[in-house]
């Protein structure tokens, strides 16, 4: 394997780890949204911890997926592919 092909390589694996970090932010936000919808629907306290609940703890996973996508943690140099 030629050092063209490591770097395109390279780019190709940290653009699908960036990606699929934004992708469980979004699918996140998407299932929030639809169940403080249904919560707001017909509004109780159970529906309502439940909306808030699982907001908290989807939203946890997710942001902490995405601190760690940072570019000076995510992107690795092309010059050094070993970190």
């Amino acid at each position: 394997m030629n050092e063209q092909t490591k770097v395109l390589l390279l780019y190709i694996r940290v653009g699908l780890a960036v990606l699929s970090a934004r992708v469980v932010l979004l699918l996140a936000l998407a299932l929030t949204f639809a169940l403080f919808a249904w919560a707001m629907y017909d509004p109780t306290t159970n529906r309502i911890a439940c909306a808030t609940i699982f907001a908290v703890l989807i939203f946890l996973p997710a942001c902490r997926v995405d601190s760690k996508m940072k570019p000076e943690r995510a992107v690795i140099s092309p010059e050094n592919p070993d970190g």
